[in-house]
């Protein structure tokens, strides 16, 4: 029988929305409450993630089955996750900062030729950057009055970008060492995986099929819904607002293999069957053979073109409205928020149609910022505008599934941002 992999404690450094991706990776890996949760780091104990022991080609998809992932190496785990910059295994918890200096000595001697480093340090409490240099420059000495050859990759911030760590190999033949400070004791990491940022950059803003006046979701935030809506890998996936189809080659990209995506656009259809094409290309998926089934549609005759009860699940950003200028007021974005709650309400409609018993939906219910707006010639405080149609969805055979404790849905906004995004899941009862 093959040897047991080892279970250990991971790290994964979250990126700009940490909830949303600390949701992402319970989904993903179903950790139940064997975590700690500090953002920006979230730590997982007890999972076996092998050692890296395969040399992937370049921008190449491995697939991997949604149960596997948590016994996977953290290189293909992290292409699999929209929400973690950083995946790392601890080495030390709770340590003085002499002890901290030697595991991280010794860790830097088993590297062969030059020695290539980096330092990262994530504190409750503030600290400068000049206590991380002479952390780093302390190491160096120690190592060069051994005789070794070594570079420090000097911090500009007192955390490493992944841009960093990947340009200079740090996960390769190089090591970044993650620091978590707590008063005076230190936990340890070291950085296996860092996010494929250029991977994620070339499919937002390298896509053949684009369309900014519709607006366009970003490649991270759709493979995160799709993760969270945790859809069985052969079953049936819907986009019924496909747009130019980022949520259909995100979900290819993550291994599904039965894609319907159907938009009222004929030339959103056309970009997203471009766009699929551009993915096939640049991102070979293994073993991808499958054909994806696109239908110019309006969401409403949804139950007259896919049978009764076909589809697991729907995954979908819909409509959001109009694009705003910021001198809406507060009477425009009401009227609007009405128009869309009515097409909302109608989809969902549809939804209870189409979709198998226990079928999911991961819907995005935008909320619209009024800052700065008047209404009836005065000035009104900041506020979110939001669609309220929960109940009306619930009457319409569906259940709402917070996606964690006391999160019945979960925002991805930015503080200067007029729409925001609410990311809810409904279950049909």
């Amino acid at each position: 029988m093959p040897t047991p992999t080892p279970r250990d404690k991971f790290w994964f450094i979250l990126g700009r929305e940490p909830l949303i991706a600390a949701a992402e990776i319970g989904a993903v890996l179903g950790f139940g409450k064997n975590y700690e949760y500090a953002p920006p780091i979230l730590k997982v104990d007890g999972l076996s993630l092998r050692e890296k022991r395969s040399n992937p080609k370049d921008n190449e998809i491995t697939t991997v089955a949604q149960g596997d992932l948590a016994m996977t190496e953290p290189a293909i785990l992290i292409k699999r996750l929209g929400g973690t910059i950083k995946i790392a295994k601890e080495m030390a918890d709770s340590v003085t900062e002499e002890k901290l200096k030697n595991i991280i000595i010794e860790e830097l001697k088993t590297v062969e030729g030059k020695i290539n480093f980096g330092l990262s340090i994530y504190s409750q409490t503030n600290i400068n950057l000049k206590e991380v240099k002479n952390l780093g420059l302390q190491i160096k000495k120690a190592l060069k009055e051994e005789g070794l050859s070594v570079r420090y990759v000097e911090n500009r911030e007192t955390i490493l970008s992944s841009v960093t760590v990947e340009k200079n190999g740090l996960t390769g033949r190089g090591r970044e060492f993650l620091i978590e400070k707590s008063g005076d004791a230190f936990s340890l990491a070291k950085t296996e995986a860092v996010q494929p940022f250029e991977e994620f950059s070339a499919r937002d803003f390298g896509r053949p099929g684009r369309d900014s006046a519709s607006g366009m979701l970003p490649p991270k935030l759709a493979m995160m819904m799709i993760n969270l809506a945790q859809a069985p890998k052969n079953g049936v996936l819907l986009d019924p607002f496909c747009g130019s189809g980022t949520i259909i080659s995100e979900a290819a990209l993550l291994g599904y293999k039965i894609l319907i995506g159907s938009d009222n656009s004929e030339k959103a259809i056309a970009d997203s069957k471009k766009n699929i094409e551009w993915i096939k290309q640049k991102f070979p998926i293994s073993n991808f053979q499958f054909p994806i089934n696109f239908q110019v549609s309006n969401v409403q005759n949804l139950s007259r073109i896919l049978k009764h009860e076909s589809i697991d699940a729907v995954v979908t950003e819909p409509y959001l409205g109009k694009p705003l200028r910021g001198q809406e007021t507060r009477e425009e974005l009401l009227k609007q928020t009405n128009e869309l709650k009515t097409l909302y309400i109608e989809a969902f409609r549809q939804f209870s149609s189409i979709l198998k018993p226990n079928g999911v939906v991961v819907f995005i219910i935008p909320r619209f910022s009024a800052k700065g707006g008047s209404a009836s010639g005065g000035k009104f405080s900041n506020e979110w505008i939001t669609i309220d149609c929960k109940n009306n969805i619930e009457t319409l055979g569906f259940k709402s599934v917070p996606f964690l404790e006391q999160h019945p849905y979960l925002l991805y906004a930015r503080p200067d941002q007029r729409v925001g995004r609410e990311i809810w899941k409904f279950e049909k009862i």
